[in-house]
Parts: C-alpha cells; structure tokens; sequence
C-alpha cells in the first residue's frame, strides 16, 4: 500500500508539471523599449466626411495560427458622437483603417474588415464598454517589419506587475512608445483595475495600448480611467471573442 501511494502521488506530479509548461521570455523583453520590435501601433482611420490620424492605440497579436489587429471598441463612441454611427458597425461611409508605429507610416498595416462587427451590438456608455472593450481586425496581408504579440491566457493576479506600453496625448517625446508600469489591483475577468505606479503617466489618449506582462506577453488593452484607478480590459474576453467569431487560437496551457 505504501509503494502504491508513492506511485500515485508521483502520477500526480508528473502530470502537474505536464499540464504547467515552462514559460519562455520573449527574447527582446530584457532590452531597451528603443530596441524592442513595432508592436505598439496607433491609427488612421478614414470615413467619406472625415480622417482620423494618430488616434488612440492599437497593435497585433499572433493567436497561434494567425496574426490580427486589435484596437479599443470605446473609438465607436467618437464615431458616435462625429459621425452618427449606433452601433459596432463602421457603416457605409468607411474608407480605410491603417496601423502604424507613430511616426513611421512606411511600416502601415491595413484592415480588411472588422472580425466583431455587429450592427445589433449598440455603442453604449463606457460603464458597458470597459467589460468588451476589444475590437478584432482581419489584415490585408502580412508586415514582417510589425511584430505580433504572443497572448498569455493565465489571468493577471492581484498585485501582480504588469506595463502598458503605447502613446498618450500628453507625451513629450514620441520617438518610441512609453512603457507604463502598473500593478493589478482587483481582476474582475473580462477586465482588471490597475494603479500607475508613478504619478504623472498621463493616461490621456492611451487608449488601447497593450499591456503585457514581465516575460513579453500580452495579458490586456488600456481600456480607461475610474478615479485614480486605469481599467484594463482582459484576455478572458478575447478568448469569448475569439470563440464567438471562429477565430482559430492556441492556448498552450489547453
């Protein structure tokens, strides 16, 4: 009885450790943001009556099997309020949408069409946008000078160190992306709320910036701001999206 006993607990410890693969830095992660690969996009967005430029964030993620864009779904209250659009649908009057690391157009990738489109889907108030504030683009083919995010599908812990990096409004120099240190304060699922961990990160215009964790991998989207606390929407509803609209994904901890 004692040598099966030892057996079993060994079973369980080895099939433990199968099922927890090791995580693999990303191998830019320990250098300079100034050396780190274009993932950190903004956009131009052009309708019949009006363009957009330099708006928010945006950037890329490699799903396992492809690479899509992503952006913040909380734009369509611009759209809203400029345009007269009511739902998430960019309508007849959509031109073209582009992402690019600011500043550098020559390296513009384009979307082909809105994946999460939904013309039932109403705008709403940010209160509502913050729990799917995700919005998922197909690509007009591929930009080897862009590199896409690799998606971490373990939820950000309490506490737990994670960074935005992407543009604001407010920031002097625009040669990179800053890169924003936050800690997770309280991880509700489809998003979390964070604390800057310095007091003057100007979160203005920040806006869909992805957030990655320690070892390089994407854990989040800047999604806004509730008093003094940022909110991030969070990858358990990627991964609803994902699910929802067939968008084929690999989650290695599956």
């Amino acid at each position: 009885m004692k040598n099966l006993t030892l057996v079993l607990i060994s079973l369980i410890l080895i099939g433990g450790c199968q099922n927890s693969p090791e995580i693999v830095k990303e191998s830019w992660i320990g250098n300079p943001v100034s050396s780190w690969p274009d993932f950190a996009l903004t956009n131009e967005i052009s309708f019949t009556d009006k363009t957009y430029y330099d708006v928010a964030n945006s950037f890329l993620v490699n799903t396992g099997f492809d690479t899509i864009g992503v952006s913040c779904k909380h734009l369509f209250m611009v759209f809203e309020n400029q345009l007269g659009l009511n739902s998430i649908d960019l309508g007849n009057k959509f031109n073209y949408w582009n992402m690019y690391p600011k500043n550098h157009k020559e390296k513009t990738v384009t979307v082909k069409r809105l994946i999460n489109e939904n013309s039932n889907e109403q705008i709403g108030q940010f209160n509502t946008l913050k729990v799917r504030d995700w919005i998922l683009f197909e690509l007009e083919g591929q930009n080897n000078q862009l590199y896409p995010l690799k998606i971490r599908y373990t939820p950000v812990k309490s506490n737990e160190i994670v960074y935005a990096v992407g543009w604001g409004m407010k920031q002097v120099d625009n040669s990179i992306p800053a890169l924003i240190k936050l800690q997770c304060v309280n991880n509700l699922g489809d998003y979390f709320y964070i604390k800057p961990l310095k007091t003057d990160t100007h979160p203005a215009g920040r806006s869909g910036s992805p957030v990655i964790d320690k070892n390089g991998y994407l854990v989040g989207i800047v999604s806004g701001q509730e008093g003094n606390l940022g909110v991030i929407g969070g990858i358990k509803y990627l991964v609803t999206l994902f699910d929802k609209y067939n968008v084929d994904y690999k989650n290695p901890s599956h």
